[in-house]
């Protein structure tokens, strides 16, 4: 693939740190590669008024959540061929930068991220951000090896990691003319350069030098560099002044001299030509790109490092000298090992620059722009969608004993010490009553309507758990059973073929609308409105019912008008599980009750989620299970199940039965992809030998145990979407 326009995602010069000058260096290093290409930044705003070149097309406030989202669509509008991340936790915004994730997952278009921090651990929110972050790029670019150990270890395929060198200027100056133009001429000159924070260790540096000085009288520490701004702006010049003062205290201030400056990139390389050694003695050892030591040692600098793990690779087989952290007598020794030697200084010097080679700007471009141009074309190809199965019961039989449906199964094997549930039995029943073709319909049917008739009780609610000894665990099931065994008995009393069985759910039915009458929970709400909503289909209205559903669909648009934003138009502040029934909920009820708002509310929510569940390249990707999702933060993406599938097949498939848009029909396929194979694992839950579902998705494998709650999702599913495309826009679609 040609790529003709680039987009660079990250901080700019004038701003002064590190990424800027990154982001600077690699647009010219791109256009040095390929002069015809178009290269148009982004940058982030940090508060800081900044006099941008014209390359920048769009500036994004840090702190501001809602402007990622308009920058991607923005973003989208430059039809660039692929967008490049500069990503560092601190210069995006929320927890870890997680607003940055906002922004990609509305992109159109590939996106290359390269990670200026990799570490071997990281806090749970550095986690998330990029576990996500390696979801929504196409390739993760990182400039050393130790960088790509970390990810590979961390889960993260290896064939997704780039190793591309940090980038560095080829400066020619001759060092006896650079020392003399800075009024050094006949010193030693020992160089640090880069912004001023405490984490450089420049403490220790001045602490090495009065054994330094004793022997070597012309010698000359030059820090250069303004101090970080951020540093500044707390604490204004104290860390630079304390420095200074520490100087006069050991008696060498006449050989430590501060230039409190940002050089430019001509200034920076006539500093380095005239150093005859380059020191990083930096503290934090988790220190993974150091762009530079990268100018230092590619310009063939003798260079002394504490071992942070930049250092530890740049500066090995005897390309420089690393001492241990903090400790003064060490670099003492190595400054002077260095300073008495000369030709061991030129021989380092001479291995350096050999190294650098291909380090150089020029190389780094043509290599990110043959990145550039492989994801283009990778990208292109897509994956196999599986074909639609067809529905078998026989693993949901294999589950199910005289008492009905265990719960839980260990691989296939049910598993007794679990027991049982009414929330499966029900989700058998209405599955049996969706297939009544199988050979194992009739007897499920049965079953599960013998087991709910077990579990209501004399005052007309639903008790859940029940032992393998048949002792029933608790006086009264959740309200999502509550719910989800009256939507049961609907759909058995209005679908069962035989009609002992279907006159059964009918009288069961009627001494159990007691169950949904004082529902708290959103999601039990939502389940007893489909159930309400196909009851007055089938047998028209009827006012204590009819009630019912009115109060529940005040409290969902109650709810959402309490929570939505403009980012998260949602009813709660969270994602959690089984989402879209409450998208769901609405839009039954709407149908039922002929309710345009409530329709439209469902189906503009309903939207919403869809785009939150989307992967690369348009796949379904459920919100995992690991934990609740928040606006802002990055997305759970791992313990996925298949009931978020089947919620969502059952959402869509109502959206579509009220709008007729066959948009929500492939939707509804999207999602059970999604069980077929089309999953980052690439592993499909179904197992066609058994017939049955596995449990989930973990970051590595597939949760092998499959239970009864993700068979009858998946079976659910495929059946409902088979009858959906049969019948379209029928208008008696389940949902759980």
């Amino acid at each position: 693939m040609t790529i003709r326009r680039v987009l660079l995602l990250g901080n700019h010069t004038p701003r002064q740190c590190g990424i800027a000058t990154f982001t600077a260096d690699l647009a010219d290093a791109l256009l040095a590669a390929q002069p015809a290409l178009d290269v148009v930044v982004v940058a982030m705003d940090d508060g800081h008024v900044q006099q941008y070149p014209e390359r920048v097309a769009l500036t994004i406030p840090q702190g501001d959540p809602e402007a990622y989202q308009r920058a991607a669509e923005t973003i989208n509008d430059l039809n660039v061929d692929v967008v490049c991340v500069q990503h560092e936790f601190g210069i995006y915004g929320g927890p870890a930068g997680s607003y940055l994730l906002t922004l990609l997952r509305g992109l159109d278009v590939p996106v290359i991220t390269t990670l200026h921090t990799v570490l071997e651990t990281y806090s749970p929110e550095q986690r998330a951000v990029i576990e996500e972050l390696a979801v929504l790029s196409e390739r993760l670019v990182v400039m050393s090896a130790r960088a790509v150990d970390f990810l590979t270890a961390q889960g993260i395929p290896a064939g997704k990691i780039e190793f591309i060198h940090h980038g560095m200027p080829l400066l020619d100056f001759d060092r006896e003319e650079q020392k003399a133009e800075l009024g050094l001429a006949g010193h030693e000159v020992i160089l640090t350069f880069g912004l001023l924070s405490p984490n450089k260790g420049l403490e220790n540096a001045i602490r090495a030098l009065p054994d330094v000085v004793a022997t070597h009288t012309n010698v000359t520490y030059l820090v250069l560099g303004a101090t970080h701004p951020h540093l500044r702006e707390r604490e204004g010049e104290a860390y630079r002044e304390g420095l200074m003062a520490l100087a006069a205290s050991l008696g060498v201030a006449e050989h430590v001299r501060f230039e409190n400056r940002f050089a430019t990139l001509d200034e920076l390389g006539r500093y380095i030509a005239a150093a005859d050694i380059y020191l990083t003695p930096y503290l934090n050892r988790e220190q993974i790109t150091s762009g530079t030591l990268a100018y230092a040692l590619g310009n063939g600098k003798a260079v002394i490092s504490t071992p942070y793990w930049h250092a530890e690779e740049l500066l090995a087989d005897d390309r420089g000298v690393l001492v241990p952290f903090h400790d003064t007598p060490a670099l003492t020794a190595a400054l002077l090992g260095l300073l008495d030697d000369p030709q061991r200084r030129a021989a380092l010097e001479a291995r350096a620059r050999a190294y650098g080679q291909g380090m150089t700007w020029p190389a780094i471009g043509a290599q990110y722009l043959q990145v550039f141009a492989e994801t283009g074309r990778a990208v292109t190809l897509t994956q196999p969608l599986p074909a639609l199965p067809t529905v078998t019961l026989r693993h949901v039989a294999a589950l199910s004993d005289d008492t009905g449906v265990f719960q839980h199964a260990t691989f296939t094997l049910a598993n007794p010490h679990e027991g049982y549930t009414t929330d499966d039995n029900a989700r058998a029943l209405m599955l049996a009553a969706a297939c009544p073709d199988d050979p194992h319909a009739p007897l499920l049917a049965r079953r599960a309507l013998t087991f709910l008739h077990g579990a209501l009780d004399g005052d007309g609610y639903f008790r859940n758990f029940m032992s393998y000894d048949r002792r029933w665990l608790e006086a009264r099931g959740s309200e999502n059973a509550q719910a989800r065994a009256v939507r049961a008995l609907v759909v058995a009393a209005r679908d069962l073929r035989e009609p002992g069985l279907r006159g059964a759910a009918q009288e069961l039915l009627a001494h159990a609308w007691t169950a949904i009458g004082q529902l708290d929970s959103p999601r039990a709400q939502a389940l007893a409105l489909m159930a309400l909503a196909d009851q007055r289909l089938a047998g028209g209205p009827n006012p204590d019912r009819d009630d019912v559903a009115h109060r529940y669909a005040m409290n969902l648009r109650r709810l959402h008008g309490a929570h939505a934003r403009p980012d998260w138009p949602w009813f709660e502040p969270y994602l959690s599980y089984s989402n879209a029934k409450l998208s769901h909920g609405l839009l039954a009820y709407g149908r039922a009750y002929a309710a345009p708002g409530d329709i439209a509310l469902g189906l503009e929510t309903l939207a919403w989620l869809e785009g939150v569940q989307t992967g690369p390249h348009g796949t379904f990707w459920p919100v995992g299970s690991e934990r609740v999702y928040r606006s802002g933060e990055a997305r759970p993406l791992w313990d996925g199940q298949p009931i978020e599938v089947y919620a969502t097949v059952a959402a869509d498939l109502e959206a579509y039965a009220v709008t007729s848009d066959e948009r929500w029909l492939d939707l509804a396929r999207r999602a059970v992809n999604w069980l077929l194979g089309v999953n980052p694992l690439r592993q499909p839950l179904l197992n066609p030998a058994s017939g049955g579902c596995r449990d989930g998705l973990h970051r590595d494998r597939l949760n092998m145990n499959e239970g009864a709650e993700s068979t009858l999702a998946l079976w659910q599913s495929v059946a409902d979407l088979r009858a959906a495309q049969l019948t379209p826009s029928a208008g008696t679609l389940t949902g759980d």
